[in-house]
């Protein structure tokens, strides 16, 4: 039984989706913290660093999300892969 590909329809709308939900999850620390330290900048006018800025520590989380990520798409991709094969065998 498909568990993410049950239809065509299917690789249009959900593969899409999941895939760059995957990819948000893996780079959300470094996203959230460049923005935070951008945003605290123009309000400070101070550079930020990792010594005196809070966001600049959220990117080493990116040493966990990153690989995470990463493993995830490879088991999302591997599981595609399975669904889609059954939609476009010629039977």
């Amino acid at each position: 039984m498909p568990l993410i590909v049950k239809r065509k329809k299917h690789l249009l709308t959900r593969v899409p989706l999941l895939t760059f939900l995957i990819i948000f999850i893996g780079l959300a620390p470094v996203i959230i913290g460049m923005i935070g330290a951008s945003f605290t900048e123009y309000t400070t006018g101070e550079p930020c660093h990792e010594g005196n800025c809070g966001w600049m520590v959220l990117p080493w989380l990116g040493m966990f999300t990153i690989p995470l990520g990463f493993l995830l798409f490879v088991v999302f991709f591997i599981i595609v892969v399975i669904d889609s094969v059954p939609l476009f065998s010629n039977k």
